[in-house]
């Protein structure tokens, strides 16, 4: 009876050690299959940072290399233009040398100039020299003229006046000017004499009467008068006046003086 028991014993243990054995084979199993779906999490989890952080690299390069290709571009579009200004650079030094040397002569010219103008006053009668536009420039002048410090003033401040002094002279020498307000002492009285002026050659004043007739002539100091002696001749030119004026016919006046050079 005892045997009986030991066998139907065994017999049943049997399959309860195999039914144990394969939940723990299960579980083991379980548990491999879950780290191994961790692991594979895991590992796409690194892939898709990895490739994320690839193509942002990727994306970076691209765009230094863009950037690198830009920059090089302008750093040669910069030293071609620094060539070009440093061409342009030493023409304008050139032109500016250029400039800067014509002054100088200019200016040095201007000293010349001067001293020509200073004489050409002098020949300029006083109805002319009294004129609002001329008399400022002979007195602009002939305050430069004075100045020791000529370089510091500027060469069209100096060249204004000398130009108007010499196109009013020029204009003057070209026609025949009346003039009135000249006086000359007539023994112990003083007259009132008109005339009119040939340009800068010469000229004859005479009083209204015909008494007393004059030789205009220029000079250094300015215009002579040399009184005429011959009474034919101061009759021609009280004639000569007054044609001249307007104030007589034209007519053809031969007078006995020389009348240029």
């Amino acid at each position: 009876m005892k045997l009986r028991f030991f066998l139907v014993f065994l017999v049943l243990a049997i399959p309860l050690n195999a039914q144990i054995g394969g939940v723990e084979a299960n579980k083991t199993l379980r548990a491999t299959v879950q780290k191994w779906i961790s692991v594979m999490k895991e590992i796409q989890l690194k892939k898709k940072e990895w490739q994320d952080k690839k193509e942002i690299l990727q994306n970076s390069n691209e765009a230094l290399q863009a950037e690198a290709t830009q920059l090089e571009a302008e750093i040669l579009s910069a030293v071609e233009r620094q060539k070009k200004l440093d061409t342009q650079s030493e023409n304008s030094l050139a032109q500016k040398k250029t400039y800067d040397d014509a002054r100088l002569a200019l200016r040095n010219g201007l000293d010349q100039l001067d001293e020509k103008v200073s004489a050409v006053i002098p020949l300029l009668p006083e109805q002319l020299v009294n004129e609002g536009k001329i008399q400022k420039a002979i007195t602009d002048h002939q305050g430069f003229v004075g100045r020791n410090d000529k370089d510091k003033i500027a060469l069209n401040a100096r060249l204004t006046p000398m130009i108007t002094i010499l196109l009013e002279a020029e204009k003057f020498n070209q026609v025949v000017t009346p003039f009135e307000g000249l006086t000359a002492d007539l023994g112990d009285k003083k007259v009132i004499l008109d005339g009119i002026y040939f340009g800068l050659a010469m000229g004859f004043a005479s009083d209204l009467e015909g008494n007393v007739a004059y030789h205009l002539k220029p000079g250094p100091e300015g215009w002579d008068k040399q009184k005429i002696s011959d009474p034919e001749t101061v009759i021609k030119i009280r004639e000569l006046i007054d044609v001249g004026k307007g104030d007589s016919d034209l007519r053809l006046i031969d007078l006995p003086i020389e009348i240029a050079k």
